[in-house]
């Protein structure tokens, strides 16, 4: 990503004019059997992945440019071994290190482990990477060139500052860091050796045969030891090279050799991976008995809508919808109930109000200002502004109507009366 920005900067483009000479299907750049691309998918994790898509840019970029060795800069060497749908392989939200942004003033190389969330520091500064402005706090776009792509695009302040700078991280992250650098390392260097597509699943039945011999468990969670068809996050590798006392390298590159007896011994000194959380038994009851005390409120009282409750107890909205559906049902069907009758009665109320509004306008023999009006019953009736302007609408649309009709009336009964006259 960083390669295709200086080269939008140094040709003096943005990068969506560069986007359409990359992505138009010209004979070329043609690709036999490739994806196609459009310039709709100008996203950053293309240029950083091991998608098909990532290979098809590479490609292109190399026939332009003449450069070599692009795929370098990618994730493309780990294509068969980690997950197909790409998830967890980049992070979301553009980083950046402060320090390298303050040594350079026009444009900083911004390496691939900027992007990969096992890296949560510099590799070469010692500070947490960035994501966000520390004057306003808010984040910044993907795809800016030169020296604008250092100011915040809100404020303008620059990003060379942090205020979390010595911020330490903990073992675990060290060493998920350390591990992914040389995995980083091994990727970008030209002719080094391949990684075999089934690296991780041949390690895991190695170690679950060396196991069972022994009469142990294998310490890797369940649905890891599944033959899994569409590969393994980033996430999960580094959680079995931990739980078995090895690296992520030699898993990639020496998976059977990676496996030996010192596997199972508890002695050897590597961190390990952060609990995930349990099973909130007691926050899915509270949650319940909160949703049966509240449906027996009475029927003027406002429920809380469901996303709330949920996140409030720290529950799984879509777990407790499957476990408790008619308790769920229940609930949201009584929730749009009385919201439904507290619009309702809202609206009678400022349809009184406008009623009586319009008698003492017309009886004074003023005219109708809408936006005062809409003030007013704001401020007097505590009413929305939509419900206001609603009530407003159809009280004049019925005088409306009714002026139309009253002429019409009175032709109508000098008709009858001519008509019931005798004929000379």
């Amino acid at each position: 990503m960083s390669y295709y920005c200086r080269l939008a900067d140094v040709h003096q483009v943005t990068p969506k004019q560069l986007a359409k000479v990359l992505f138009n299907d010209s004979a070329y750049l043609s690709i036999s059997d490739a994806p196609k691309l459009k310039s709709i998918d100008l996203d950053p994790r293309i240029f950083c992945t091991h998608s098909g898509r990532t290979a098809v840019v590479v490609e292109r970029l190399e026939r332009l440019t003449g450069a070599n060795h692009l795929a370098c800069g990618t994730l493309l060497c780990l294509r068969g071994v980690l997950s197909r749908n790409q998830t967890g392989s980049c992070v979301q939200r553009r980083r950046w290190c402060p320090i390298c942004y303050a040594q350079y003033d026009d444009m900083v190389v911004e390496p691939l482990a900027w992007c990969i969330p096992q890296i949560t520091h510099c590799h070469l500064h010692g500070v947490r990477l960035v994501d966000h402005c520390v004057r306003c706090g808010s984040y910044q776009r993907d795809w800016r060139v030169g020296p604008a792509r250092m100011l915040c695009i809100k404020c303008g302040f620059a990003l060379n500052t942090s205020d979390e700078i010595r911020n330490e991280c903990t073992p675990w992250e060290a060493w998920c860091q350390a591990e992914m650098v040389k995995v980083l390392a091994h990727i970008a260097t030209p002719g080094s050796a391949e990684v075999s597509p089934n690296a991780v699943t041949t390690f895991i039945a190695k170690a679950v045969q060396l196991a069972a011999a022994g009469g142990r468990r294998l310490p890797v969670p369940r649905e890891s030891t599944k033959k899994r068809v569409l590969g393994h996050r980033l996430t999960t590798i580094f959680c079995i090279a931990a739980q078995c006392a090895t690296t992520p390298m030699d898993i990639l590159l020496r998976p059977e050799e990676a496996v030996s007896p010192g596997l199972f011994e508890s002695d050897i000194d590597t961190p390990r991976p952060p609990q995930r959380r349990g099973f909130n038994e007691h926050g899915y009851r509270l949650c319940e008995r909160t949703m049966r005390k509240l449906l027996a409120l009475p029927n003027t009282t406002a429920l809380p809508p469901l996303t709330g409750l949920c996140s409030e107890y720290a529950v799984s909205l879509s777990n407790f919808k499957r476990k408790n559906s008619e308790l769920f049902a229940k609930y949201g069907n009584e929730r749009r109930r009385r919201i439904e009758s507290t619009k309702g009665t809202r609206f009678e109320v400022a349809s009184s109000y406008v009623t009586n509004l319009l008698e003492q306008l017309h009886r004074s023999g003023k005219h109708l200002h809408r936006v005062n009006a809409v003030a007013q019953m704001r401020r007097e009736i505590h009413v929305s502004k939509a419900v206001a302007r609603s009530a407003i609408r159809v009280a004049l649309a019925k005088m409306n109507a009714s002026r139309e009709i009253q002429p019409s009336n009175k032709v109508s009964q000098g008709d009858v009366s001519s008509s019931s006259q005798p004929r000379a």
